[in-house]
């Protein structure tokens, strides 16, 4: 009996998916769960844990944006956030973009979107996160919005430099990466990267 190529390679799939699924949200426990300061310092193995989690995350993310595409792959980290930190999710995604986008952009964005989670988890305090990705012939754009306790009650990690590091990399795509707290608390990442 000979075994459909298509089967085959949906099952291979199906198998790596499983894999990636379980070291995600052991990357996203990890990170959620490590405490922004001890001792007004990181120490080592917090330091270390949390470089784990966002280089699994990275890596993971890689494999999932060149097979799946930026949306489906936001979709699919949505829901693992919510699995591993109980904060639901409310995802938007219009995509009207009839081509394929390029990987460094691909990457930036989600990315921006991966470090926007990272804070609600570790420093937001928050019960609700809004995410709205839309996708243009001309312009890629992502708002994350939490109702956490917004940037002027957060601790941010010593050394922190994650938001620094995304806004520098929207620049170098001729974008924008900007982070403001509403007057009712909260915080809202808004990026926007030209396609054109």
């Amino acid at each position: 009996m000979r075994r459909h190529p298509a089967r085959a390679m949906y099952n291979q799939l199906e198998d790596t998916l499983r894999s990636i699924t379980m070291q995600l949200r052991s990357a996203i426990a990890a990170d959620a769960n490590r405490p922004s300061r001890v001792n007004g310092a990181s120490s080592g193995p917090l330091h270390r844990t949390s470089g784990w989690a966002r280089q699994v995350s990275a890596e993971l993310a890689s494999v999932l944006l060149s097979t799946l595409g930026l949306a489906a792959t936001v979709e699919w980290h949505v829901r693992q956030f919510q699995t591993c930190t109980g904060i639901p999710c409310e995802l938007t995604i219009n995509n009207a973009v009839g081509f394929e986008l390029p990987q460094d952009y691909a990457e930036t964005i989600f990315d921006i979107y991966s470090e926007a989670l990272s804070n609600v988890a570790r420093h937001a305090a928050a019960s609700h996160v809004a995410i709205a990705l839309t996708l243009t012939p001309r312009e890629i754009s992502l708002v994350v919005a939490d109702n956490g306790v917004g940037l002027e009650h957060e601790v941010p990690a010593p050394g922190a430099n994650g938001l620094a590091t995304i806004r520098a990399r929207a620049k170098a795509c001729k974008g924008s990466c900007e982070v403001a707290s509403t007057s009712n608390g909260g915080t809202t990442v808004t990026a926007s990267l030209p396609t054109l």
